[in-house]
């Protein structure tokens, strides 16, 4: 009789046990985390977004004519292509019902500052437009605020500087020591006007003054065009001309000759603007400014006030001590 068969397993070791990868565990909850709170983030600003809004639109430094700023929010702040732009995108905007200026500029390019002047004057027929100024609104800053419908400034804001100016540098002297020269080859007599290894010639500094004169009178009467609203036609032009010596004003000065309406700080202004367009409570804002940076990328404007309050910082520790200069003697507005 055969006994019977048994059969036996093979022996099996155990197996390791899986180390938990706590680091992927915990790479997964934080980016589940930021998607969420940026979704969050999203959805309220996409409501924001829907509710009537006061635009606020900076302009800030030397005008110069100058594109759109960067993905981080790089570029000049002052750069009229830029300013032109977010003033068309407040236009655009349903949500936004008026818009207020906020300007803080020396001045700058005579050219650039008669474009913005232009582009809120367009601005301005579609929904209110206010100005309100900072540290400093003076020569292109004050072109720009004078297309607004109303000027709010603070008593010590300095504005004014009604004026263009341009100016030569001459080496000549500087040249005669060290033993350079220069040899021009030229069509016409004006042809290297303002160069400079010599004085002006009497036409040329002539040519130059008639030049001056009529980018003056071009200012002049943008602010008596954009001023006469608001001051009831009280801003004649033999009234701005006698203040448009290139003088500079407080805020407070300015407003006993007309040059602004109230004094008050970008508080007063946004409800005033709140108030033109019919926004009761305390008014939503939008900053329009942000343009290429990283709150238009996601939608998400705290983002990008935290990179602009860091570049403004920056900014005025490196920009801050820099002298707006005219080296090639075009025009301008301050």
């Amino acid at each position: 009789m055969q006994s019977p068969v048994v059969s036996q397993s093979p022996y099996l070791p155990p197996r390791p046990r899986k180390k938990t990868n706590w680091f992927g565990w915990i790479a997964g909850i934080s980016l589940a985390g930021t998607l969420g709170l940026g979704f969050l983030l999203f959805v309220a600003a996409l409501g924001s977004a829907a509710l009537p809004s006061v635009g606020v639109v900076e302009l800030s430094g030397p005008i110069t004519d100058e594109g759109a700023r960067g993905l981080l929010g790089g570029g000049s702040a002052g750069g009229a292509r830029q300013f032109i732009e977010d003033v068309e995108r407040a236009q655009k905007d349903p949500s936004v019902k008026s818009v207020v200026i906020r300007i803080n500029s020396p001045g700058g390019s005579a050219s650039a500052s008669q474009e913005m002047f232009q582009a809120v004057r367009r601005l301005r027929e579609t929904k209110p437009v206010i100005a309100s100024m900072g540290d400093v609104a003076a020569s292109g800053g004050y072109y720009v605020a004078a297309a607004c419908d109303k000027i709010y400034a603070n008593g010590s804001t300095l504005t004014g500087s009604i004026g263009v100016i341009s100016q030569f540098v001459n080496y000549s002297e500087l040249f005669n020591k060290i033993g350079l020269d220069e040899t021009t080859i030229k069509t016409g007599k004006f042809k290297d006007s303002g160069s400079p290894t010599r004085n002006l010639t009497p036409e040329e500094r002539a040519l130059f003054q008639r030049l001056i004169g009529d980018v003056y009178r071009q200012f002049t009467d943008d602010v008596l065009l954009g001023r006469k609203t608001p001051t009831n036609g009280k801003l004649t032009r033999q009234k701005l001309l006698a203040l448009a010596d290139g003088r500079v004003f407080t805020g407070r000065q300015a407003k006993q000759n007309l040059l602004v309406d109230e004094n008050g700080g970008l508080y007063d202004a946004i409800r005033f603007a709140a108030k033109q367009a019919s926004i009761s409570g305390e008014p939503s804002v939008k900053n329009l400014s942000q343009s290429g940076g990283f709150g238009s990328l996601f939608g998400v404007s705290a983002l990008d006030g935290a990179f602009e309050t860091l570049g403004a910082a920056f900014a005025k520790g490196v920009v801050g001590e820099i002298k707006s200069e005219n080296q090639l003697g075009a025009p301008m507005a301050r």
